[in-house]
């Protein structure tokens, strides 16, 4: 899933998580179940949260 600077901006501001580190290229934003990291591609920020978290629902499926 990738965003516009703007919308990732929006985004972090009403998920008002306390817990975000950067460096220059990447935000790691610490939420309570894992960190998701967001990459700056181009003039976008990509994360693989959407596509971790589906294998993971997927994988605890499988176990059950």
């Amino acid at each position: 899933m990738c965003l516009t600077a703007e919308a990732l901006a929006l985004f972090l501001n009403m998920i008002l998580v306390p817990d975000i580190t950067s460096e220059p290229g990447r935000i790691v934003v610490h939420a309570e179940t894992r960190d998701a990291h967001w990459v700056a591609v181009g003039d976008e920020w990509c994360t693989m949260a959407p596509q971790i978290d589906r294998m993971q629902r997927f994988a605890a499926v499988q176990a059950d």
